[in-house]
């Protein structure tokens, strides 16, 4: 059934109780009038120069193309916000980022980067164009200088086979040749406190070899953060970064971080399973219980925990060639260590007010490593510019899974208030790897899972841009091939399978035609594809796997749209897209109504399907004394 999704969000003021305290080093008068530039970097097209921004407005990205674009050249919507709106708004997770400043984007989870785009769940979320898999928590933003959406299949772009719905891409901080400090702690109304300060400046200046560097600290505390007792937010996070320029061809660039996260964020909440079904649309309004209170929780806040311990590190290096060949070549390493324990609950009973609850313990992680390569080249004819891209990316992963549930904790009753007295159950099972290994007598639940996965990854790619009539008229191509593969043990059964070893092809097309330096129109059509893992849906009850077998997923979009980059006089500028789409998928797998039984189980739908419009617009005004920056979004689907 079709669900209308309208959404209005204007955002004009922010507020916030935030003290900062920030120091510049000045170098010379032509420093002061400049931003950061740094000879080496501008000549390279992987490179987003950062000097045309004014305010909340990013002209350039990678995101949209694997090579600096201006936005306005980009046959697809990519959602930017900056250093400056980061700052503005005072933003902890990607939800505080994304919730007033791009269109069609909605939280799925409240504890990790996990977001819906135009109604399809987004793939995982990356890092300097890598894909990060920090467990299940979102990712820190003390270093970070900008947050990229590009919407719609991006696995041509991004070497990453993610969703249909689009990705979202975090580019920390570079360092710069300016010497700069911030500290800023910004703390509200419930004791919560948060640190980041930040120090970037050049460690050595000389003929043949320039480094700058970067260090960050952040640190974050807060008891009770939405009200709920049991949460709570602890974090501490340590980054660095080097930058090293040999002469004017080439340079290097490392990104590191360490990220001790012990915050307890879960799923608190119950509904009130006597709402009647919704006329319109058959279904059953979700409604909180009215015992679901901030002091309610389906466990007790000794028993919970949730430490996640994470670090990475990414090298990029450059060179130029020749003036118009260039060479990008990148390398990631990601380690996450995720331990939790979740009292969870699962069902609200006839009474609306006691709830069955799960006892869920995990011991997750993973390792993995990473490559790309891009070499881009230029050619310039008389009546067409061609720009040609081409790479390859790789990688490695070994990941592991413990996890058990537990059906048969103690129901509580919601209605009392009163944390529920789980002293035995713990006395009984308390939490330790043995729990894992051999299942204790009077636990009941699915049989624990204990598996290790080693995964590889290689695709290739190849894209063209043509820029015709006075680069008012461009066209681009681009298809990549994918050959993943790998194994899977079973810790439990011994049994070792093979991961699908399928290879397929992605692709993008799109046309852009600028009607005039500040104003284009654009066309894409985009597909990624999403091999079937070897398994069966449910048939009768949850977990029989006697449905029907896995199929293949194939995602697509087609979109057209009017982006528009205006200046009406010194003081009021006008920037934004108009986008119109439709997008479909197919054979996602899911939770739903089994069609043999009325049970609940893993189904399959042949298709879901998204259309609709949607705007970005932004509104600049500047006076003797100030400046203003207004931003308007609206998204309209099916």
């Amino acid at each position: 059934m079709k669900k209308r999704l309208p959404v209005f969000i204007l955002l004009s003021t922010l507020v916030g109780l935030q003290l900062s305290i920030a120091q510049e080093a000045t170098e010379s008068s032509a420093t002061n009038n400049n931003k950061d530039k740094d000879e080496v970097v501008t000549l390279s097209p992987f490179i987003v120069s950062s000097e045309d921004d004014s305010g909340y407005q990013a002209r350039q990205t990678m995101v949209g193309s694997r090579t600096a674009k201006d936005l306005i050249d980009i046959p697809a919507s990519v959602g930017m916000v900056n250093l400056e709106q980061l700052t503005d708004l005072g933003a902890i997770s990607v939800h505080d980022v994304l919730r007033y400043t791009v269109s069609g984007v909605t939280q799925n989870q409240s504890f990790n980067d996990d977001v819906n785009i135009r109604g399809f769940r987004a793939g995982s979320a990356l890092r300097n164009g890598a894909v990060r898999n920090a467990g299940n928590k979102g990712g820190p933003l003390y270093d970070i200088e900008r947050v990229e959406v590009l919407k719609g299949p991006a696995a041509m772009l991004n070497g990453s086979n993610g969703g249909i719905g689009g990705s979202i891409n975090y580019i920390s901080r570079q360092p710069t040749s300016t010497k700069k400090g911030e500290i800023k702690v910004s703390v509200n109304e419930i004791g919560s406190a948060r640190l980041q300060a930040n120090a970037t400046g050049p460690l050595h200046s000389g003929e043949n070899l320039k480094v700058n560097y970067r260090l960050t600290l952040g640190a974050l505390d807060s008891d009770a953060p939405r009200g709920k007792l049991i949460e709570w937010e602890d974090q501490k996070f340590y980054s660095g970064a080097l930058a090293f320029y040999f002469g004017d061809t080439s340079s290097l660039t490392v990104n590191a971080y360490y990220w001790i996260n012990n915050d307890y964020l879960y799923l608190l909440d119950h509904v009130d399973i006597s709402v009647p079904k919704n006329a319109t649309t058959g279904l059953i309004d979700a409604k909180f219980n009215q015992y679901s209170t901030v002091e309610y929780a389906p466990g007790r806040k000794q028993d919970a925990f949730w430490p996640l311990i994470s670090s990475s590190i990414d090298m990029t290096y450059l060179v130029q060639l020749t003036d118009n060949t260039n060479v990008r070549a990148a390398y990631y390493y990601n380690r996450h260590d995720d331990r939790r324990e979740n009292n969870r609950g699962i069902t609200v009973a006839a009474d609306n007010k006691t709830v069955n609850r799960q006892d869920i313990r995990n011991n997750n992680g993973d390792t993995s490593q990473s490559f790309q390569i891009d070499l881009t080249n230029k050619l310039k004819l008389s009546f067409v510019t061609i720009d040609t891209s081409l790479g390859v990316d790789g990688g490695v992963s070994d990941s592991w899974q413990d996890q058990s549930v537990a059906t048969n904790l103690p129901p509580t009753d919601s209605s009392t208030g009163v944390p529920p007295n789980d002293d035995a159950w713990f006395a009984q099972f308390p939490n330790d790897d043995a729990y894992f290994i051999n299942r204790p007598p009077g636990v009941t639940g699915p049989a624990p899972t204990r598996s290790t996965t080693y995964a590889t990854s290689l695709s290739y790619y190849f894209q063209e841009n043509l820029t015709f009539w006075d680069d008012r008229i461009i066209l681009v191509g681009g298809l990549r091939w994918f050959q993943p593969g790998g194994t899977t043990k079973n810790l439990v059964t011994g049994i070792i399978s093979d991961r699908p070893d399928a290879k397929f092809r992605v692709h993008k097309y799109g046309a852009v035609f600028k009607i005039l330096p500040t104003l284009s129109v654009y066309y894409t059509d985009a597909q990624n594809v999403f091999p079937a893992s070897p398994g069966r849906t449910d048939k009768f009850i949850q977990g029989d796997f006697l449905g029907e077998p896995y199929k293949d997923s194939v995602g697509k979009l087609k979109e057209g749209g009017v982006k528009f980059d205006h200046k009406f006089s010194p003081k009021v500028s006008v920037y934004g897209t108009l986008a119109v789409f439709q997008m479909e998928q197919t054979n996602i797998r899911t939770f739903g109504v089994l069609p043999d039984s009325g049970n609940t189980g893993l189904v399959q739908s042949a298709k879901d399907s998204a259309e609709g419009w949607e705007t970005d617009i932004g509104l600049q005004l500047k006076t003797d004394h100030g400046r203003a920056d207004i931003l308007f979004t609206y998204f309209n689907g099916d």
